[in-house]
């Protein structure tokens, strides 16, 4: 039975009238700033429709820097964080709601003529293989250890964007990254017809949108009741999925 209807009643009588300041790193095509520097985005547009429904307003901030959105919320600047997922250390600040909204999973693109040729169930396999990887980024323990074995052919290189293009031009045979940062690089580079990639994921993990501690209060654990029941009913009744097809990225049950 769906409790939306009642939470609404509820939070109506019991939430103050104000404006949840919500704060996210930018990651296109999740949250990015339009022509008119306006946040915008797949997070952007879920997080507008949940809130309008519970008739909450709501103020979107977005950064280029991680350590001050943390630094901020901390402070108590933000009421919620957008798509982080979960880590200890950060239940000294932040209340997760039950419902993830999105699975960011890793998976190795390639050609799409090279699909049936490259076969990936444990990361040895791909030791025939050149595989581009970007410094800094933090893959897995395994791929990180396999970085400094010489039976692996990895290339590493500064910027990611770069990577989709050294793999369309053959440069590279695979490349780890999230669906949801290749797709987007894909349809705004109207790469959909060169690159796909391996079924089996190198990680996979749910991602939320999250409350600050800082800036919480007594009216909170309504609204993150009234925030689950709306997300689950839109992955329910199918808006969560037909969202992810508008921003094409692939759905992945959260």
């Amino acid at each position: 039975m769906r409790t939306l209807p009642l939470l609404c009643l509820l939070l109506s009588f019991t939430l103050p009238a104000k404006t949840l300041i919500i704060g996210g790193m930018l990651e296109p095509p999740l949250k990015y700033l339009d022509e008119r520097q306006t946040p915008a985005g797949m997070d952007v547009e879920l997080l507008t429709e949940i809130f309008t429904t519970l008739k909450v307003p709501i103020r979107i901030e977005l950064t280029d820097s991680g350590a001050r959105l943390t630094r901020n919320a901390k402070m108590g600047e933000y009421d919620l964080l957008m798509s982080l997922s979960y880590k200890a250390e950060r239940d000294s600040y932040l209340l997760y709601p039950k419902q993830a909204h999105i699975r960011h999973s890793w998976h190795f693109f390639v050609r799409k003529q090279d699909k049936a040729r490259i076969h990936y169930q444990a990361l040895s396999d791909l030791k025939p293989w050149r595989i581009g990887i970007t410094k800094d980024y933090a893959y897995t323990p395994e791929l990180s250890a396999a970085e400094q074995d010489p039976g692996y052919r990895f290339q590493e290189i500064p910027l990611n964007q770069l990577q989709l293009r050294k793999l369309v031009a053959g440069r590279i045979d695979l490349v780890p990254m999230s669906l949801v940062t290749a797709f987007g690089q894909i349809r705004e580079e109207h790469l959909e017809e060169k690159l796909d990639y391996l079924p089996q994921p190198l990680k996979s993990s749910p991602y939320y949108h999250v409350w600050c501690k800082a800036r919480a209060d007594g009216q909170t654990p309504a609204l993150m009741a009234a925030y689950d029941a709306e997300l689950l009913h839109m992955k329910q009744d199918g808006r969560l999925q037909a969202l992810f097809a508008k921003y094409g990225i692939p759905y992945l049950e959260p």
